[in-house]
């Protein structure tokens, strides 16, 4: 009978405890995804009693991992193996003696084998039809965004081949002008009569509705000339290459002007990013560190104007 009685006393013990523990205050969820990258955070704050971890369970391996936050109350976990995991934020309670989880599921869906083709019009070199490698998968919907960007133009021909075809992944700022057709409609195989000739960047994607998950491919594309021809006057330097190196990241540097001029550096926006005046008889240092990734306009004033990649 006494060891019943000491039972019923640590049941009502432990019962108690568990009522002390209000968790309906406290949260965690998915707060941003790119892509197979994703971010969760909670607002389970740490103090004298509650104490708290993140664990990533992976059904494929069937293993449990702790993580370090990224920051206070944020992890940012990017999932590399396609499968099926489960993010938990265990919380435990030591001065009440009891703790509660937080579960997220999470399915990763990656094609390895997605490609697009295009074929050209046999009478309009402008008329494309582009086709999706089929998933044949209800989740799966199609898209495709083709980008006609200022900085393709002014590249000669030898950076243009050597541009990789997933440009875009390197930070490169593309606006809403550069953005010539958007497929909304979740179509495999489209066509496609481009406005302009020149270069463009097609982008096409296959989007998992099921999973979040976007598997995408870039391609190069130039059309019906090797020379860019769209209307728009390319930028050129009225010298040659009087920006080195070109592209760049830290810093880049101004050619020896002989005498001192003015320069001014603007973003894509027109916004002034930076102004002063050329050493004589030595390179001007720029220092470019903090600048976003993207293209900006360096005008010297008597010597004419340059583009500039900025690539960190």
């Amino acid at each position: 009978m006494k060891k019943l009685i000491n039972l019923l006393v640590l049941l009502v013990v432990g019962i108690t405890a568990q009522a002390k523990c209000d968790w309906s205050g406290y949260w965690m969820e998915k707060t941003g995804q790119y892509q197979n990258s994703y971010q969760f955070q909670t607002n389970v704050d740490w103090d004298s009693c509650v104490d708290y971890w993140w664990i990533i369970y992976d059904y494929q391996l069937k293993r449990k991992d702790t993580i370090k936050e990224s920051f206070k109350g944020t992890i940012q976990p990017t999932f590399n193996v396609k499968g099926k995991y489960k993010v938990v934020l265990h919380v435990f309670d030591q001065c009440n003696k009891c703790d509660t989880n937080f579960i997220q599921e999470i399915d990763i869906t990656i094609y390895g084998k997605a490609d697009v083709g295009y074929k050209i019009g046999a009478k309009n070199c402008k008329y494309y039809t582009f086709e999706m490698t089929n998933m044949n998968d209800t989740c799966v919907e199609y898209y495709y965004a083709i980008y006609k960007s200022k900085y393709f133009d002014t590249m000669s021909q030898s950076q243009w081949e050597r541009l990789s075809d997933s440009a875009i992944y390197f930070g490169y700022d593309f606006g809403e002008d550069d953005l010539v057709y958007y497929n909304m409609s979740s179509q495999r195989v489209v066509t496609h009569e481009f406005v302009d000739s020149g270069r463009h960047l097609l982008w096409a994607y296959w989007y998992n509705k099921c999973t979040g998950i976007d598997t995408w491919v870039m391609r190069k594309v130039d059309v019906c000339v090797s020379r860019p021809v769209n209307g728009l006057t390319p930028i050129t330097p009225s010298v040659g290459g009087m920006i080195r190196p070109n592209p760049s990241s830290c810093e880049f540097y101004i050619t020896d002007t002989r005498t001192p001029m003015e320069y001014m550096i603007l973003n894509t926006s027109g916004t002034i990013i930076a102004m002063g005046n050329t050493s004589p008889f030595e390179q001007t240092r720029i220092e470019s560190c903090n600048w976003p990734n993207g293209v900006y306009y360096i005008w010297v004033m008597g010597l004419g104007r340059e583009l500039i990649m900025i690539q960190h």
